[in-house]
């Protein structure tokens, strides 16, 4: 309660603070999944679920002139068998450290079948003027030219099969960004970072990087230099046209605290035109997730390096090598739909998913979405087993949601 009631005074002194109206997006939706009978979720006892959840986010921006300042206030309730299900599976997991220096949710109640949550998504001040920028407080920060697979996104990315990506999770960080006249740039962000929660910040789990973005003629070029999670990072990145089409290159090179080496490597390529009266955007992305381990080792198997990369949500697949297709067709001014597959190179394993969004208003979206592995037990979409010998896999179920959007 005391946790609540200081996410709540917070939200309430901002508001007045802000010039700007408050502004919201509601979200409902439901989702079906379905998992197979040697899967961790059916071991657990949830072998179908069905779940409903809504979320509320009011949002304030406001300021004068070069200081901004924005707060966005995340409320949540989910009811079904999602709840019990991430509380089964959170008890098999080790702890991860803290994403973030701050607990700024809690739980207004919570049981085996229903949950609410309440909690500061954003909360910053801002100054910035035609050559400067400087941010600080809980905030959001991509990077990279992933448009699957996201390597060199090392600030809370995004999942490959991320349905939702319009908000990342907010977390404490100091920014700052030059701008030069010849469209150059530097960028600076530190996140500090606790090893439990509650306990000091440790410089080992926090992340401070510089990043330089570079018009070279006719292509862009990128370098990002990191210190994350005690590791070194160093990721080079170039872009440019080919014909109508446009390519992306990194290459990024990880030195790890224990001596070792991981070299990622990222390649994408896309592209627009019709088919028929119909417009579509397409594309292709090769990954090679140098953290990766052949098909036949189990989960608990992994070596420490990638199963940290899983825990702090930096990587999410375990193997190897990745090829990632997708489209997007409107088939009309308001109604699109976007269809994409990844498939491991190492063992031919698919994941296949496909979005059909309506836009119904300006202030009303709908959309319908379906994903489904396929791939016999021991492949990296078919289901990874947990232990060897044990019988059981870890694999995404087959899935079906609706979401309703609604902004005021």
């Amino acid at each position: 309660m005391d946790k609540l009631s200081a996410i709540l005074a917070a939200s309430l002194l901002a508001g007045p603070a802000l010039a700007d109206p408050v502004s919201v997006r509601l979200d409902f939706g439901g989702s079906f999944d379905w998992a197979m009978a040697d899967s961790v979720d059916a071991l657990l006892g949830f072998e179908t679920r069905q779940t409903l959840d809504a979320k509320a986010r009011l949002i304030w921006k406001g300021g004068e002139g070069a200081l901004r300042f924005e707060t966005q206030v995340l409320l949540g309730y989910q009811v079904g068998d999602n709840v019990g299900f991430a509380g089964a599976f959170a008890g098999m997991t080790p702890p991860s450290p803290p994403p973030s220096f701050f607990d700024l949710s809690t739980e207004v109640f919570s049981n085996t079948n229903q949950s609410m949550t309440v909690g500061i998504d954003r909360l910053s001040v801002s100054y910035s003027n035609q050559r400067f920028v400087l941010k600080l407080g809980r905030q959001a920060v991509t990077w990279g030219s992933g448009l699957v697979f996201r390597p060199s996104d090392i600030i809370a990315p995004f999942a490959p099969n991320a349905v939702d990506t319009a908000y990342k999770p907010g977390v404490e960080m100091a920014y700052a960004q030059v701008l030069f006249d010849n469209g150059n740039d530097i960028e600076a962000a530190f996140v500090p970072r606790r090893a439990v929660a509650g306990g000091p910040m440790v410089w080992e789990e926090s992340t401070l990087a510089l990043r330089s973005s570079l018009l070279l003629g006719d292509f862009d070029g990128t370098v990002l230099l990191a210190q994350d999670h005690g590791d070194t990072l160093v990721n080079l990145g170039l872009g440019g046209p080919v014909g109508n089409a446009a390519w992306n290159v990194e290459l990024g090179q990880w030195l790890l605290a224990d001596g070792s080496t991981a070299l990622n490597f990222l390649a994408n390529i896309s592209n627009s035109g019709t088919i028929g009266e119909m417009n579509i955007t397409y594309f292709a992305e090769y990954f090679h997730n140098g953290f990766g381990v052949d098909t036949a080792t189990p989960l608990d198997a992994l070596p420490a390096s990638l199963a940290d990369r899983l825990a702090t949500g930096q990587l999410f697949n375990v193997g190897q090598d990745f090829l990632a297709l997708g489209a997007q067709l409107s088939v009309s001014a308001a109604i699109t739909i976007s269809p994409s597959v990844i498939t491991s190179l190492n063992d031919g394993s698919i994941f296949g998913a496909v979005q059909a969004g309506v836009s119904v208003s300006d202030n009303l979206d709908i959309s319908v979405n379906a994903s489904k592995g396929f791939g016999p037990n021991g492949t990296e979409f078919g289901g990874r087993e947990t232990s060897a010998g044990s019988g059981v896999f870890l694999r995404a179920p087959t899935n079906l949601g609706i979401n309703i959007t609604r902004y005021f």
